[in-house]
């Protein structure tokens, strides 16, 4: 016994109608009721697609999806770091390039921050007015895209970690300028607290380019991957990814 495509699309409005916003979040508990749902009918063939819903809604509790969302968040964060982060990491690392680039802005920094030894407000100020500029650069043409998602109601939590809100590289790149204000206490010698600051505003160069130029330039094919790789296994077929024009949405945004 299946559920028909009618009483599918009915459990993923129920799902939506329930706060649960990202749409891979929808198929994966959808997947779970279903299951539910379809025990509950075979049992009591009286019972309808409805009343078997609602009787599974109930083991959710008072607080209905919100515990199981934030497992599947978490499994997805998991994912993401393991086989997204880590993997450009890796890859990154094993180039030439990589690490001539780390050298060169590791140089070019601390020159720079040696000369603004004194002044360390002016060294916060213009590393905020340097990472303002990168949001606005990076963040413009994905907040677009994700705008346009969300209007066709096919909005992923992968597409949140892809916006770095909540990536792990996100919060490193900013460091330096938390640490700008206090650069004299960072070690016994103001040469040294300036190479401890130069390194971590490089590894926030290296966060940056990361963002833009491997997870923000590659984010068609990361996204393809998680669908193959992750939401393909823990969706049943029953409970296939819907076709959708997301891929059209993003190739429009790609090219301006």
């Amino acid at each position: 016994m299946t559920l028909s495509e009618t009483e599918k699309g009915k459990l993923l409005d129920f799902i939506k109608s329930h706060y649960v916003d990202f749409h891979d979040l929808r198929l994966l508990i959808a997947r779970d009721l279903e299951e539910d749902i379809v025990t509950r009918m075979r049992e009591d063939e009286e019972l309808t697609f409805d009343e078997a819903l609602k009787e599974a809604y109930k083991e959710y509790g008072v607080i209905g999806f919100s515990d199981i969302s934030e497992v599947y968040m978490k499994k997805i964060d998991k994912y993401f770091y393991k086989k997204v982060i880590l993997k450009i990491l890796k890859d990154e690392a094993s180039t030439p390039k990589f690490w001539l680039l780390l050298i060169l802005s590791f140089a070019v920094i601390h020159t720079i921050l040696m000369s603004l030894m004194n002044s360390p407000f002016i060294l916060a100020g213009g590393f905020l007015v340097l990472v303002i500029i990168a949001m606005i650069v990076f963040f413009r043409k994905f907040h677009r895209e994700m705008k346009a998602l969300k209007e066709n109601d096919n909005f992923y939590y992968v597409h949140q970690l892809l916006a770095s809100g909540n990536s792990i590289i996100f919060p490193i790149s900013y460091t330096p300028l938390i640490i700008a204000p206090h650069v004299g206490r960072l070690a016994e010698t103001e040469f040294w607290s300036m190479a401890i600051l130069s390194a971590f505003a490089t590894i926030s160069v290296i966060g940056f380019y990361l963002m833009y130029f491997r997870v923000y330039k590659e984010r068609h094919n990361i996204l393809k991957n998680y669908k193959d790789n992750f939401l393909s296994k823990n969706v049943t077929t029953s409970f296939r990814l819907p076709k959708s024009n997301s891929e059209k949405i993003l190739k429009a945004f790609k090219n301006n």
